[in-house]
């Protein structure tokens, strides 16, 4: 007889975490108290000496869907973060990042959404900060994977929002997951939903559902201070070669990357004359 959880798809929440005993409680916490009858919670400490690892086991033996892995030499974060696509077994994924608390319908309402929408391969919320509700809308009703990857070369707003969004498993496979550069890990996330967003249509519920928090001492604030024009570019080029991957028409690709480096070009031009401006208003009038 089934139960009334096997009733729904499996979700898989995947938490790549390292040093974060300061802040991934609430986290954990969030995802124990979501409403979704069938989420399975798969932890992945990646070494560390903070403590980490014993909070999250502490979970794990008091709620049956947490299961916690531990590494025992550092992976970094686009490998530890490939280690739970490749365990997941569930119908759907989404990384839940060790310093955002999620809102307890955030999955309910995000596999209601997708089991809507079968051309749908990511969807995501809006998300809530210190800066008030951040809302990614540049890709919504866009059909042509083409067109959404073009989008994509040219961010504006909170492209980072599809990243804590409801992926099908089978297409997080099929992509392979994130990928090391030629910059390293820098903005690994940004390539990965260019793969996805060449197999399928993202959705957006127009809602907040998870908090962004930003801390001085979180990772996120961490890669954007080590951010340099060279892993900047490394980036877009990987973006690139994602598009190289699904073998788009000659003329496609070329008009692509063409507008991938115009756009690097703008934005680094755009870094320059800010970093003036900036340096012009210290010093004050002549």
């Amino acid at each position: 007889m089934k139960t009334r959880a096997s009733t729904f798809p499996k979700v898989v929440a995947c938490m790549p975490a390292w040093n974060a005993a300061a802040f991934i409680e609430p986290v954990l916490e969030s995802l124990a108290a979501q409403t979704y009858p069938n989420l399975h919670v798969l932890i992945s400490v990646d070494a560390g000496d903070d403590g980490t690892a014993e909070l999250c086991a502490k979970f794990a033996q008091r709620y049956p869907n947490f299961e916690m892995l531990a590494q025992p030499t550092r992976l970094g974060w686009v490998e530890n973060s490939n280690v739970l696509i490749r365990r997941a077994a569930g119908d759907y994924l989404f990384f839940a990042f060790h310093d955002d608390p999620l809102f307890p319908t955030y999955v309910s309402r995000l596999v209601e959404a997708i089991e809507r929408n079968p051309n749908a391969v990511n969807v995501f919320s809006d998300m809530l900060s210190a800066k008030g509700t951040e809302a990614y809308r540049e890709l919504e009703g866009i059909t042509d994977r083409f067109e959404r990857a073009r989008k994509l070369l040219s961010p504006s707003g909170p492209w980072w929002c599809p990243n804590r969004g409801l992926v099908r498993a089978e297409v997080a496979k099929e992509v392979g997951g994130l990928r090391r550069h030629l910059g390293g890990e820098f903005g690994a996330d940004w390539p990965w939903l260019m793969g996805l967003a060449l197999r399928g249509e993202f959705v957006r519920v127009p809602e907040p559902l998870l908090y962004k928090d930003r801390r001085p001492e979180g990772l996120n604030t961490k890669f954007i201070k080590s951010a340099t024009i060279w892993k900047r570019l490394s980036v877009r080029l990987a973006c690139l070669r994602e598009i190289r991957r699904v073998r788009p028409p000659l003329l496609t690709s070329l008009k692509l990357h063409l507008r991938g480096l115009a756009c690097f070009v703008r934005e680094e031009r755009w870094l320059v004359q800010r970093k003036l401006a900036r340096r012009a208003r210290l010093r004050g009038p002549p």
